[in-house]
């Protein structure tokens, strides 16, 4: 797949899942960009859920991926 010029919402479309696990971020005071924790994000960028931990997150988004008819694991 070819994804210069593609913008992240079609990238998603691409791989065919509603919900997608994402990372927040934040920069400390000295620039560097700390993880503060990881989201499950729907199609339309809504938040659907929030935890510190990635495993969590990531077992969110598949239960609910599951519930979307051929949707890929996050």
């Amino acid at each position: 797949m070819n994804t210069t010029n593609v913008d992240y919402k079609e990238l998603r479309k691409k791989l065919e899942a509603r919900y997608f696990v994402q990372w927040i971020t934040a920069t400390n005071r000295h620039g560097e960009i700390v993880v503060l924790g990881w989201c499950v994000r729907d199609e339309d960028w809504n938040t659907m859920f929030k935890h510190e931990d990635e495993t969590v997150c990531r077992k969110v988004c598949e239960m609910l991926n599951e519930n979307e008819e051929g949707a890929n694991k996050c």
